[in-house]
């Protein structure tokens, strides 16, 4: 996909033109709240250049709504406001855009140097479709003890640089620098104060930040991004967390991006010379694709890096890059591979307030993944007897598939589990075979490894893999492996048919997180620091199609998407086609800042009916959605079902079926798990007896299958 890079005063320019705006410039606090506080939508407030220490700024506006246009606050130029000394800032309302600033060689104290809210008071007015752009926020500490590269003397003061609060805010190409104190840097926080929690959404994105240089802090709360609180984690999420690079970490917590809520989506991030790992520590449900997690030769960094940890059910890790990481070197550590699966201290099928530890990774998915030249424990380790050092968890994790990747180990095992709470089941390091998890499943993984880890070589075959010389960042994987992957159309709903870069696979797919033969432009890669954080110029990231379905309405197709990262996208066109390769126009909806859209489309008789998306960006540029098919021909059944994903019941529409047909759930696994009669019409399934996960509807006609039909459980 094209992408036109719009500069700085572009971006400022680009809101409605109010012919009533007014531009402001100020010099002191008290004129900057007062003028925040009566602008209208429209309205520029900008601060004149110089350098100031106000203590806290409480800015609110309650003028705008979540269309209007932007009330803008920002510097003069952009880093030519320096806050300092005890500056911390703080603004609530509707539609602000604060921009351009700098917080450099000050303090906040214990408060957050940043909030998406007007105070700390439980009365606070929150923010709502509010962004923070272009800001730097350099050595801005809680102590005195200067960035430490081992254990501080004195113990810091926790505290957070941004905290988001609300809904539907953005974090945009800002830029961090030297965080050594305690507390995130970044924390996404939720209104519930019990556990597990009950506040909305949030619907927050985080992109094109720069993470540079995050001293070490001694311990927990070192995290980079924490996207929750492990009190509050069943809250649903829906952040989305991308195009992020975070560069030379020290700290000593293991969590560079810390998940505690459900349905959130960690994609084409960088992680680059940084001790931690992408960790799914509490929550549901979440995706972490499209990552690439880096340790260059070059790479100063003594201390261990790892990938992705896999804690709590129904997680879907995919399509991510791993290159280069030393783990512990060479010792069975569950905390430091390059993926790791837990197991846990409570099991997952429900939520027990008395233990918020960790939950075992039931019903995870870890597919078409490249492990590169790691070396360390293994590439990728299930852990079935302790959860960290030290933390018994005995519940192993149920339903794990593991499928399509690749691992090329430098040193180390292929695949191990570690079997801390089996004394006589061993792994290679002491000898004998080990036991595997519940309903674990396997196929189409390629090794290259000095051990494979266990005798059941079951989805695993060996070969000798020799990767290709740097191209955009990474090294290509050697072209024995395209086409090898097993079952890859059953993984195409997963994978949208794309790789790690972006490109289109092709069928059979290539193993691992970049398609041999993939066509198409490429569109991610590593990152570095002259493509995001503050003053890099602003890409619009495109729009993702979370889901496209349609359900028949007397004799047409009422056609619904859902919607994430809508962010300079003009408008949805919908295109139709007989044959599913010759489109063309049959309608279309402007963009109008919502998540959920709807149209009523023609449904021609006796023919296939192909509809699909054309997703059109406010620079020109032009994305596609897969295409559903439907079918008004009498010979040819049409199923449909709602709601998808489901909680306890659901409704499957059929048309055109014969008589006597049957329905079949079947698992991810092809196990059939129900077996019903159904008929021409609309036919009520309930699926409360099922655990969270992934299921197909297979329907049977005079004992061949004629359909399926995907869809997921919720609990």
């Amino acid at each position: 996909m094209s992408r036109k890079i719009i500069s700085y005063l572009m971006l400022l320019s680009c809101s409605p033109i109010l012919i009533f705006a007014n531009n402001f410039t100020v010099s002191t606090k008290t004129n900057l709240v007062n003028k925040v506080a009566s602008a209208k939508p429209g309205d520029t407030i900008t601060v004149a250049n110089g350098t100031y220490n106000w203590g806290q700024v409480s800015l609110t506006n309650n003028n705008g709504n979540a269309t209007s246009a932007w009330i803008v606050i920002k510097a003069q130029i952009p880093n030519g406001v320096i806050f300092s000394g005890g500056t911390f800032l703080q603004f609530g309302g509707y539609h602000l855009m604060v921009t351009g600033f700098k917080f450099a060689n000050g303090t906040s104290g214990a408060d957050d140097v940043i909030q998406f809210r007007n105070s700390s008071r439980s009365n606070a007015v929150e923010a709502y479709y509010c962004r923070l752009n272009n800001v730097t926020i350099d050595s801005y500490n809680s102590d005195t003890a200067g960035c430490q590269l081992s254990p501080p003397a004195v113990t810091d003061t926790l505290n957070r640089w941004v905290c988001f609060y609300g809904k539907h805010n953005r974090m945009d190409h800002c830029t961090f620098i030297n965080k050594y104190n305690g507390g995130p840097t970044v924390a996404v926080i939720y209104d519930s104060a019990s556990y597990p929690g009950g506040g909305f959404s949030t619907y927050h994105l985080i992109d094109s930040n720069y993470f540079k240089i995050r001293g070490w802090q001694g311990g927990n709360e070192g995290e980079t991004i924490r996207v929750g609180l492990g009190s509050m984690s069943n809250n649903d999420g829906f952040n989305i967390i991308e195009h992020n690079l975070i560069q030379y970490g020290t700290s000593s917590d293991p969590e560079i991006f810390s998940n505690k809520s459900n349905w959130n989506t960690y994609r084409y991030n960088t992680i680059k010379d940084a001790t931690g790992s992408i960790t799914m520590r509490q929550g549901r449900y979440n995706s972490v694709y499209g990552n690439f997690i880096l340790k260059t030769t070059a790479s100063k960094i003594k201390s261990s890096q790892f990938g992705i940890r896999v804690i709590d059910k129904g997680q879907k890790v995919f399509n991510n890059y791993i290159e280069g990481l030393n783990g512990n070197s060479g010792k069975l550590e569950v905390t430091q591979c390059p993926i790791v699966i837990f197991s846990g201290q409570s099991p997952a099928v429900g939520l027990n307030p008395s233990i918020p530890g960790y939950y075992s990774a039931d019903s995870s998915i870890i597919a078409f993944n490249t492990i590169v030249n790691c070396y360390g424990g293994a590439g990728i380790q299930i852990g079935l007897g302790k959860a960290d050092k030290g933390v018994s968890a005995p519940f192993k994790p149920q339903g794990l598939v593991i499928a399509n990747n690749i691992i090329n180990m430098a040193k180390g095992q292929a695949i191990a589990i570690d079997t801390t709470v089996y004394p006589t089941a061993t792994d290679s390091f002491s000898g004998v075979s080990n036991s595997l998890p519940v309903n674990y499943f396997a196929e189409g993984n390629i090794y290259g490894a000095p051990s494979f880890g266990f005798n059941n070589t079951t989805g695993f075959a060996n070969q000798t893999l020799t990767f290709g010389k740097r191209t955009n960042g990474i090294l290509p994987p050697p072209s024995s492996i395209a086409g090898t992957a097993i079952n890859s159309l059953n993984y195409d709903s997963l994978l949208s048919g794309i790789d790690a870069l972006g490109k289109k696979r092709i069928s059979p797919y290539s193993v691992g997180a970049i398609e041999v033969s993939g066509t198409g432009n490429i569109v991610t890669y590593p990152l570095d620091s002259t493509m995001v954080g503050a003053g890099t110029p602003i890409i619009p990231l495109p729009v993702s199609i979370v889901s496209f379905t349609g359900q028949l309405s007397d004799g047409s197709v009422k056609l619904n998407w859902k919607v994430a990262n809508e962010v300079g996208t003009y408008a949805y066109a919908i295109e139709y086609s007989i044959d599913g390769n010759n489109f063309s126009s049959i309608g279309q909806l402007l963009a109008q800042d919502k998540t959920i859209y709807y149209y009523l489309a023609t449904l021609c008789a006796n023919q296939n009916n192909y509809y699909r998306l054309r997703i059109v960006s406010e620079d020109g540029s032009v994305s596609y959605s897969s295409a559903i098919l439907f079918s008004n021909s009498t010979d040819k059944p049409v199923l449909s079902l709602y709601p998808n994903p489901v909680r306890g019941n659901m409704t499957l529409s059929a048309s055109h079926i014969k008589p006597n047909a049957q329905m079949i759930i079947v698992d991810i696994l092809g196990r059939t798990i129900k077996t019903s009669k159904i008929e021409n019409g609309m036919n009520p399934i309930n699926v409360e007896g099922l655990h969270s996960g992934s299921y197909y509807i297979s329907l049977i006609e005079n004992g061949m299958a004629t359909g399926n039909i995907p869809f997921i459980v919720q609990k």
